[in-house]
């Protein structure tokens, strides 16, 4: 029940370098270390894969693609991509033939599909469109196609150019390299030519990069937080216990399913939406207004503990100020409110923290994570507060399914320091006149939860056909109205489809 097989030689990939000194130790040399692993698909290949199989098509030759070498996208691949899927790779194949339309082109394959082994690892990472150009150049296209990355001022800036640079030495036999870096959701492109006096600068970063991942393998200590979620060596991981390794090939799923509050949620609410977002982790073409002030309230809320107190006026006036709210009078309102409930004296462990906690299963385990906007020690209790603006759902915590799951979460930590665990949710909007009793959960409630939790992975495992709920008061708040074809809501999609006019 593996995915994968002990490798001769360690493998570093542009993500393990960039997050080369932020990553759990102990994760980062099972990745760099190869071996053992549960089943771990990476199911944002399916997009990439289909658009590259039409793209590198329409460059067999030397020419421009056009409009019809996209026409048939995604429908030869088995499985068969869905419809948002294919509504993802249109919008791709816009962009892509209006940024390269009149750039004639023919794919190169510089053999960079497989791992480059060099200096006794093997250096991975996606490469996307190696091309000779009509005046025999070298370039190279490497496309966004989930809208995520912000873009870069200097393609070299990221992480995967600067590695892909390297892996394409033999190829480029000494010549510059144009890298365009373009996203094809939003029509944004940057581009540059790589002179090969360059590559001694990338090669010196790539060289810092390893020494700090060689570094941290050499002393892999285990940290739970963000890497728990998704990772796939928890087998005799200090930070969880039983682990093991799970998982089948074939399946669709993780072999360790993933679950927070926020994910479970949206399986609750329609198991289409999960599976787009959750699963497959497919862009979404719409977008849900109401989280706005939510999380610029939270930002301000951690920067203000992070680098002061929140009882201090002019502290606060500054990040107020620093962040463009100082004009704002709903938050600074809300602000006002936290402080009369910000318990003092009290020592913090964290704001915006996420914690994590595995539950062993033969058939159904799972790795919750849940982020915690601020964990507070004071009067022998761990206090964990989540901060709320909007309104109140439930009139106590012990009753609402996200503050049940952090009360499991959270349990190991506070027996760990012989604390009593409380949840608060603490609602900041002026309106709200009284908080949901806090819960303070005993050994029974930590076992019935953990039941609820296995029931609902339990069911995520089970489903088959992911049909969406076509409910109109569920669709008009989904990301993927628009796209879905069982939204009950009729929409277009907020992806930009024409170029800005040029006015200068």
């Amino acid at each position: 029940m593996v995915d994968g097989e002990d490798q001769a030689l360690p493998k570093v990939t542009p993500y393990l370098l960039r997050r080369a000194d932020a990553m759990c130790a102990r994760r980062l040399a099972r990745a760099f270390e190869g071996g053992e692993r549960s089943h771990d698909p990476v199911h944002r290949s399916r997009l990439r894969d289909a658009f590259l199989t039409a793209a590198r098509d329409a460059h067999a030759e030397l020419c421009a693609a056009t409009a019809v070498d996209f026409a048939d996208i995604g429908t030869t691949l088995v499985p068969a991509v869905l419809p948002e899927e294919r509504a993802v790779l249109a919008q791709a194949a816009h962009w892509y033939v209006q940024t390269f339309g009149d750039r004639p082109a023919r794919w190169d394959d510089p053999g960079t599909d497989q791992p480059t082994e060099r200096r006794g690892i093997r250096i991975g990472g996606w490469i996307d469109l190696p091309l000779r150009t009509a005046d025999g150049g070298y370039e190279l296209r490497q496309l966004e196609l989930w809208g995520r990355r912000v873009a870069p001022d200097d393609p070299l800036d990221l992480a995967a150019l600067r590695t892909a640079f390297l892996r394409l030495t033999p190829w480029l036999d000494g010549n510059p390299l144009r890298v365009v870096w373009v996203d094809l959701l939003r029509g944004l492109a940057r581009e540059r030519v790589i002179d090969p006096t360059e590559r001694a600068a990338v090669t010196e970063w790539f060289d810092e990069q390893l020494a700090i991942v060689r570094l941290r393998v050499d002393d892999p200590v285990a940290t739970a937080g963000d890497d728990c979620g998704t990772c796939p060596v928890v087998a005799k991981c200090p930070e969880h216990h039983k682990g093991a390794h799970y998982g089948r090939r074939r399946d669709v799923l993780p072999g360790i399913l993933h679950v927070t509050p926020t994910n479970l949620d949206v399986w609750r609410r329609c198991p289409r939406e999960w599976r787009n977002a959750c699963l497959f982790s497919i862009p979404s073409s719409d977008t849900d207004p109401g989280t706005v002030h939510g999380q610029q309230m939270h930002d301000v809320l951690r920067f203000v503990h992070e680098s002061g107190s929140c009882r201090d006026a002019a502290h606060v006036d500054d990040v107020l100020a620093g962040h463009g709210f100082d004009d704002n009078t709903r938050m600074r309102d809300e602000l006002t409110r936290h402080t009369r409930r910000c318990p003092e004296p009290a020592a913090a462990v964290g704001h915006e923290i996420t914690r994590a906690r595995f539950s062993p299963h033969p058939t159904a385990p799972f790795m919750a994570t849940a982020r915690i906007d601020a964990l507070w020690v004071h009067d022998g209790v761990l206090d964990a507060r989540d901060y709320k603006t909007g309104r109140v759902w439930s009139d106590r915590v012990a009753d609402d399914a996200q503050g049940r799951f952090q009360a499991w979460v959270l349990a190991p930590l506070a027996e760990q320091l012989d604390l009593v665990l409380r949840i608060a949710f603490e609602h900041l909007a002026t309106e709200v006149l009284d908080d949901p009793e806090p819960f303070e959960p005993d050994a029974d409630d930590l076992l019935e939860i953990e039941h609820e939790l296995r029931a609902e992975v339990v069911a995520i495992r089970s489903e088959e056909e992911f049909a969406g709920v076509a409910d109109a008061d569920v669709c008009h708040r989904c990301r993927y109205r628009s796209i879905c074809p069982d939204s009950a809501v009729v929409g277009v999609p907020i992806w930009p489809l024409v170029e800005a006019e040029d006015d200068g």
